[in-house]
């Protein structure tokens, strides 16, 4: 019998890696809730409040266009873009330095820096992100992060006065849907309603799964009107598609509850996320696979 304590040589020698490429990462540090990894390509990145900056900053005393990141294929530098409140490393006002990992990057109350990664970690990473980040089941955002991202888009609606919106859809009868046809049929059809919305929503729109077979969005930037026409965009996509489960057509409709805000009527998320709930459950008591609006 080998003895288990007994190492076991090998002939040749040590395999050999590929050395990896370094790939730079802006992280956000602080605030917590705001905490994200954004790969840079070579080139300019622009750090701002604007909605034309490469990477959006929503902090009051960020200004639009704060300043840039240029990656030259070896080097991240910053350059300051005359922002009103300055652009600071390690604490001291700059106009252009090189970033090295140990520096920290800060713009009005954000603090972030630039850390290299090779691929392996930047999947694992990303592995991690996706985990904390996603609901397991639809791979889109849990409630968590929803709830986290919307701070932000709240506090940018309030102060350019625009209008925002809740939108809380819940799937039809789905204990219906478990109860007759089981639940691994439910969830697939959770997974499939999940990218149906996604397919369908814009891309800056946030949607999340709220629990159970609840879902969640929030829009921005558009009307009352807009509005209303995506919620009945998503009810109809959902209402014209033909699910089925081993071979067998599965009825799937959706309600829907649209509550709208703008500028300082703005509340607090759960206020509108409550508000939009209160319209889902009349259009559910009103005969569901419908639209209720404000």
């Amino acid at each position: 019998m080998q003895d288990m304590d007994q190492t076991i040589a090998t002939a040749g020698n040590t395999i050999k890696f590929p050395t990896a490429e370094m790939r730079p990462h802006l992280i956000v540090l602080y605030p917590p809730t705001h905490f994200k990894q954004i790969p840079l390509s070579k080139g300019i990145t622009v750090l701002g409040r604007g909605t034309d900056a490469n990477v959006r900053l929503d902090d009051e005393l960020v200004s639009r266009k704060h300043c840039q990141l240029y990656f030259d294929g070896r080097f991240v530098t910053v350059s300051d873009m005359g922002s009103t409140n300055g652009t600071f490393v390690d604490g001291n006002p700059v106009t252009t330095c090189r970033l090295e990992s140990d520096n920290r990057l800060q713009i009005g109350k954000m603090v972030l820096k630039v850390d290299y990664k090779d691929p392996t970690e930047e999947a694992f990473d990303q592995k991690l992100y996706e985990a904390a980040t996603k609901d397991p089941l639809t791979q889109i955002n849990n409630r968590r992060t929803f709830m986290d991202r919307s701070l932000g888009e709240l506090a940018l609606a309030r102060r350019n006065n625009y209008y925002v919106h809740c939108i809380m859809l819940d799937i039809d009868h789905f204990k219906k849907v478990n109860d007759t046809w089981g639940h691994q049929c439910g969830d697939a059809i959770l997974k499939e309603v999940a990218a149906i919305i996604k397919d369908e929503k814009r891309e800056s729109d946030l949607l999340a799964r709220y629990g159970g077979e609840e879902f969640v969005l929030l829009l921005s930037g558009v009307g009352v009107e807009d509005a209303k026409k995506s919620a009945e965009r998503f009810r109809s996509a959902i209402e014209r598609h033909h699910f089925s489960w081993k071979d067998t057509i599965v009825p799937v409709t959706i309600s829907l509850g649209l509550s709208s805000r703008q500028g300082e009527q703005i509340g607090k998320m759960e206020d509108l996320i409550a508000s939009s709930d209160k319209l889902l459950y009349i259009a559910k008591e009103n005969g569901r696979n419908q639209v209720v609006s404000e």
